[in-house]
C-alpha cells in the first residue's frame, strides 16, 4: 500500500540552529580519520502541524520505534546520491542528529500535534502500549530524477503492529521526492522538510486509520 497524493511545496518552515546564511553547499567524499576545519552548520527539520479534515481520535496508547535505515543514512551527515552506487556528503553541515534519530522525534511530535492519541511515547519510555508503529527509513538523500535534477527523496515504510503480540495490522510504504532548486543551504534543507512533511502526514493519517480499525474488530 503506498500513501496519497503528495501535497503541493509548503512555504519554508526549516529552523536553521546555527543562523547560517545561504551559502553554498559542496558535496564531499567522506573519509576515515580526523576531520579538522571548523565544526558543521546544524540543521533540524519541523514536525507536522496541519492534519486532513476528519483525523480520527482513539482511546489507544502509540509506542514509536526509531527507524532502521542503511549505514550510509544512518548518520548526521546530509546524504547526496552521485550515482546509484555512490554515496557523498555535504561539507560543513549536518543534521543535529542521526537522520532516524531525529524522523523518530518528529514522528512522535507529529502524532502528539494531532491531540487526537491520549498517549504517545517512544519505545525507549518502555510502557505498556496498545500499538507500536515500526518503519525502515529507505531513502533520507538528494538524489537525481530520471531527467538528471536533484531532488530531496525521503522514503519510509511502516508497519502497525498490535501489542502486546506483536500481530501485524498493515504495512505500507510512503515516499515524497522535492526538487531541490539550488545548492544553498535554504533550498537543500527546505525541500527535505517539504518531502518529510508530506510523508510524515501521510503515515500519521495512516496509523490512526489502521489503528482503529484493528481495535474496533478485536
Amino acid at each position: 500500500m503506498t500513501g496519497g497524493t503528495a501535497d503541493a511545496p509548503r512555504t519554508s518552515r526549516r529552523r536553521i540552529l546555527a543562523g547560517v546564511t545561504a551559502t553554498l553547499l559542496t558535496p564531499t567524499i567522506t573519509t576515515c580519520g580526523l576531520i579538522s576545519g571548523p565544526p558543521p552548520h546544524q540543521f533540524t527539520l519541523t514536525p507536522v502541524t496541519d492534519f486532513p479534515r476528519g483525523l480520527p481520535r482513539v482511546n489507544w496508547s502509540l509506542v514509536v520505534d526509531e527507524p532502521t535505515a542503511a549505514r550510509q543514512i544512518d548518520t548526521s551527515r546530509i546524504a547526496l546520491m552521485s550515482g546509484p552506487f555512490r554515496v557523498e556528503y555535504y561539507a560543513d553541515v549536518e543534521w543535529t542528529d542521526s537522520a532516524p534519530a531525529m524522523v523518530q522525534l518528529l514522528l512522535i511530535q507529529s502524532f502528539q500535534n494531532t491531540g487526537r492519541l491520549p498517549v504517545v511515547a517512544p519505545t525507549r519510555q518502555t510502557l505498556a502500549t496498545d500499538f507500536l508503529l515500526l518503519s525502515n527509513l529507505r531513502k533520507f538523500q538528494v538524489e537525481n530524477d530520471a531527467s538528471g535534477e536533484p531532488q530531496a527523496t525521503v522514503v519510509l515504510e511502516a508497519t502497525l503492529l498490535r501489542m502486546p503480540r506483536r500481530t501485524p495490522v498493515a504495512t505500507a510504504r510512503f515516499e515524497k521526492a522535492t526538487p531541490v532548486g539550488s545548492k544553498s543551504t535554504e533550498t537543500v534543507t527546505t525541500a527535505f522538510d517539504t518531502s518529510l512533511d508530506d510523508v510524515m502526514r501521510r503515515v500519521v493519517d495512516w496509523t490512526l486509520q489502521q489503528g482503529r480499525m484493528a481495535a474496533a474488530a478485536r
